[in-house]
Parts: structure tokens; C-alpha cells; sequence
């Protein structure tokens, strides 16, 4: 490259350098011109209380938020645009209380007000000359856990006792309007196919329905499924007839009736027709009929799938 061509290529590239020099500093001087300028700006501010009794809780109702209009140089409303400022009122400081209901005045001259905003110029104007916040009684108490399941075992597995979770209660907090309509409260669906062994999870307790002022311990639950061989079981049960007038003599056909049940084998030796209770109610019958209906009334724990062979036993009447 010759020299003359060196030369214009510096002294363009200086020009450059010194055009944006010139551009930056203009323009920062110009926003600090702007900056330096007074405005009026109407601002909303979150409100937040402190030092709240132990016994209360927080009402959704209690004013959250007061607009104001703010008046001083863009260095001092600058923070103000960048967040939401917060307002932090003492319990203790409330002007009065009455029925959980606890009020704060608002003074918009108050030199309290600006420390608490934080903020050097002045306030024009408040939305409101007093707050008010309200309170709840804070409430526990231990309510049922509902376990949402659908649970589908493989050909010739079952469970004794199903779905266990643990703890089966859990404990729930907030205000006692609230409190005092939950009676229970569920877990988050459990679906699961072709169970042929023990199954243990954790289910999340469902709050979804619940107001964010409810807490809830614990939040999760253990779930457990104790998966066992099954096999079909049946006893031959005689039917006890119930409820026979005086002086009147009943037969029926048959006088025992089969019991088809699914048992764990672990526990298959241990039903007997003892367990069972098979009941004709004569109360029950019908003119036009000459059969009485069936009801199981009595049978262990531990079996499944319980059925009756035949539904109706057929009776006469001897006189």
C-alpha cells in the first residue's frame, strides 16, 4: 500500500473514533439534561404487613396495593420505574382494631410516608388516606387422605388390602372460614396396569382446588400395594331364613347356597363357611312370588369378588 493510501485510510478511521466520541457524549449529556428535569408520575405501590399475631393469618380481602403521584427528577423516580416499591406496615403501628380489622393512616406529607418509599421529592397525591388489613384466625386440623387410584392387576394377582397410604391423615393450616369445609383431601391420580408385585410410590397430595392461604403437611404421601397370588375359593353356605311369623312354618329349596369368591393364597386355608352369613328375609317376600332374595350379610376381610351362585332361594308356606 503506498503511503498517501496509508494516510487517508488513518485519518478516516480517526474521523470515525472521534464522531462516536462525540455521539456518546452528547448523548449521555442529554440524558442527564432529561434526567435532571422534574416530572409528575402516578405509581402504584405493593403493601406488605409485618409482625402479624401468631393466632392470625392474612385475608386476601386486606387493601395490597395504593397508587400515588409522584413528583421529582428522573434520577429519583428512576427506581421507582425499574420495580414495584413496597410499603412495609407494622401490626403494632395500626391507628385501631376492631373484629380482626386493623387500620393504617396515610399521610401524604408524613415524612414517615417517604422514608417508607424511599423517596426524596414529593407526593402529590395518595389514592387513599387510610389501609385496612384484615385478619383470619389461623386454624389446624387433621383431615382424611383420599387415595386416587385405578389399580389393575395381572391374571391371578390381587391385594388383600388394596392401596395403602401412609400417613392416611394429613394436617391442614389457614383461616377457619376455610378450614372448617375441608373434610378431606386427595392424592394425584394413580393408574397403573398388569400389577404382578409390590408396589410402593409417592403421591403428591392434589391442592390444585385449595386457596393459596391453605398449607398442607405433609405435601406428599406413601403409597404401597402388597401384591399377592390369588386363587378362587367357594363354600357351601346354608341360608338362614330370618323373620318368620309366629306359628308359621317355612321351607325353602335349597337350604344352602354356594359362595364363589378370589383370596390370596397365603390365606386361602384360612376361610371356612363359618366366615359366611346368607340371608332369606320372609319380611320381604313378595305375594306374587313364591322366591325369597339372597343377601350376603357376613363375610372375612380378605376375599374378593364375592358372588353369590344363585340369587334366590324358592320358599312354600306350610299350614
Amino acid at each position: 500500500m503506498s503511503s498517501r493510501k496509508k494516510k487517508n485510510f488513518s485519518f478516516k478511521k480517526s474521523n470515525v473514533k472521534t464522531f462516536l466520541f462525540f455521539l456518546i457524549f452528547t448523548s449521555v449529556l442529554w440524558l442527564l439534561i432529561q434526567f435532571s428535569k422534574n416530572y409528575t408520575q402516578e405509581v402504584e405501590v405493593g403493601i406488605r404487613y409485618v409482625n402479624l399475631p401468631v393466632d392470625k393469618i392474612f385475608n386476601e380481602e386486606s387493601d395490597q396495593a395504593l397508587r400515588m403521584t409522584l413528583n421529582g427528577n428522573g434520577f429519583r423516580l428512576m427506581n421507582h420505574n425499574w420495580k414495584k416499591p413496597i410499603l412495609e406496615f407494622n401490626v403494632d403501628d395500626a391507628v385501631s382494631n376492631k373484629d380482626d380489622y386493623y387500620y393504617f393512616q396515610i399521610d401524604k406529607e408524613s415524612k414517615i410516608l417517604r422514608d417508607k418509599l424511599d423517596f426524596k421529592g414529593r407526593i402529590l397525591t395518595v389514592q387513599k388516606d387510610s389501609l385496612r388489613l384484615k385478619l383470619d384466625l389461623n386454624l389446624e386440623k387433621k383431615i382424611p387422605v383420599i387415595a386416587i387410584h385405578d389399580i389393575k392387576y395381572a391374571v391371578g394377582y390381587g391385594s388383600d388390602k388394596g392401596l395403602v397410604v401412609t400417613p392416611d391423615s394429613i394436617l391442614v393450616g389457614g383461616p377457619s372460614r376455610i378450614i372448617d369445609t375441608i373434610q378431606s383431601i386427595s392424592t394425584e391420580s394413580l393408574i397403573i396396569e398388569g400389577v404382578n408385585q409390590d408396589h410402593r410410590s409417592e403421591l403428591n397430595i392434589d391442592i390444585a382446588a385449595l386457596p393459596s392461604s391453605i398449607s398442607v403437611i405433609p405435601a406428599t404421601v406413601e403409597a404401597n400395594v402388597l401384591v399377592s397370588k390369588f386363587t378362587e375359593g367357594n363354600q357351601k353356605i346354608p341360608i338362614t331364613l330370618n323373620n318368620v311369623p309366629e306359628g308359621v312354618e317355612i321351607k325353602i329349596f335349597p337350604k344352602e347356597i354356594s359362595v364363589v369368591y378370589r383370596v390370596g393364597l397365603d390365606k386361602y386355608n384360612e376361610i371356612s363357611e363359618r366366615d359366611f352369613i346368607v340371608v332369606a328375609d320372609y319380611a320381604k317376600a313378595s305375594e306374587e312370588s313364591s322366591f325369597l332374595t339372597l343377601e350376603l350379610v357376613s363375610r372375612p376381610e380378605s376375599i374378593h369378588d364375592v358372588r353369590l351362585r344363585e340369587k334366590q332361594v324358592q320358599f312354600v308356606v306350610l299350614k
